[in-house]
């Protein structure tokens, strides 16, 4: 990740949240995350920070193709509830 400041990091967690919710959403419905950001295909440069962010926080699987893990289900359950 490129230096940023507090406010932009912020706002990066925050927005990867309303991501990993989305992304949630489409693993109960499909039963994986989305193509683009399964591992499979290039991810777009406009989720490349999120997932990144994702991905460091331990809320997405490594592994491809990627599925949320039990940090990410909850990371994002909690962010539902608030």
């Amino acid at each position: 990740m490129t230096e940023r400041t507090k406010a932009e990091l912020d706002f990066i967690a925050q927005q990867t949240r309303v991501h990993l919710v989305s992304w949630a959403d489409h693993e109960v419905s499909f039963g994986s995350v989305p193509h683009e950001i399964s591992g499979e295909a290039d991810c777009p440069d406009r989720l490349q920070t999120y997932l990144e962010y994702a991905l460091d926080k331990g809320w997405l699987t490594k592994r491809v193709p990627r599925r949320l893990t039990a940090k990410g289900w909850s990371t994002a359950a909690a962010f539902l509830k608030r």
